[in-house]
């Protein structure tokens, strides 16, 4: 199994923002500047081959975050009016009244 150099880079914790900024450096910076440090075309490749599974691995991550919204939303419109039949009503409280007094 090769070597995945991002393999530990925090996936992205905020949707829309695909590529968080870590210690004033996005990945791709980092993959930027590492492919500039790198003399070996293989080492570049793996460096390309990490950028692309650590991309992967975001895309993954978002859509299993919008697959639970959305798994609960329709859940939850399902569940909701059979949880509520399932509560007892509630009803004012019955408060005792003196009697009338009789019409003659």
């Amino acid at each position: 199994m090769p070597y995945d150099k991002y393999r530990n880079w925090p996936l992205p914790s905020l949707s829309g923002n695909i590529f968080p900024v870590i210690q004033g450096t996005n990945i791709e910076e980092q993959v930027l500047k590492d492919l500039a440090e790198t003399e070996d075309k293989i080492d570049k490749l793996e460096i390309l081959d990490s950028y692309a599974a650590y991309t992967k691995r975001a895309y993954q991550e978002e859509c299993s975050r919008y697959f639970t919204v959305r798994f609960a939303q329709v859940l939850g419109n399902i569940l909701e009016p059979t949880i509520l039949s399932k509560l007892p009503s509630i009803e004012p409280v019955r408060r005792g009244r003196p009697a009338e007094p009789e019409r003659k």
